[in-house]
């Protein structure tokens, strides 16, 4: 009993090791890359749907925000301990101060999200009015790049941060 159950970790471990010999597990990140987390939410410029997104906080945001939801919570915590009903009063007041701006605050800001986009919108129109006025001289420019031998844009087969469009497990020798 004892020396099947040696021979089954023998085992175990012999294909372990094989396993660690085809297959490499090293990183294939450099010492000063973000984690591969960071690096997919990092804007790519030109990318799709890279005008879409929202820039990242600076460090100075970063702390306002943290400091207006603290001061929220003290004041809410404050206001649920409080016994004096006057005093409860101002408590309550304050608080609906603070959420009063900061949701002015939000709304401005996606004011402002709402305008760049419309204004993208308006560049779409313009993009497809150009499209449908000059349709003829494109598709001509691009039937000719397809008989001369050139590779016509868009054709490139590869992705725009340059990795191919699969990647593979490498091959097993």
């Amino acid at each position: 009993m004892k020396k099947w159950i040696v021979y089954v970790v023998i085992g175990l471990i012999m294909a372990g090791s094989a396993s660690a010999a085809v297959w490499s597990f090293e990183s294939k990140e450099k010492p000063g890359d973000p984690p591969a987390i960071e690096r997919s939410m990092q804007l790519r410029p030109g990318g799709p749907g890279a005008q879409n997104k929202r820039t990242p906080l600076s460090e100075k945001q970063r702390a306002e925000m943290k400091a207006h939801r603290e001061a929220i919570q003290q004041l809410v915590d404050a206001a649920r301990t409080e016994t004096d009903p006057a005093k409860k009063a101002v408590l309550v007041d304050q608080l609906r101060v603070k959420l009063t701006d900061g949701a002015k605050k939000m709304q401005a800001e996606f004011s402002e999200r709402l305008k760049k986009a419309e204004q993208g919108v308006e560049k779409m129109k313009q993009r497809l009015v150009d499209g449908k006025q000059n349709r003829a001289q494109r598709v001509e420019e691009h039937l000719q790049k397809l008989l001369t031998g050139e590779t016509p844009e868009g054709f490139t087969g590869k992705r725009p941060d340059g990795d191919p469009h699969k990647k593979r497990a490498p091959a097993v020798k």
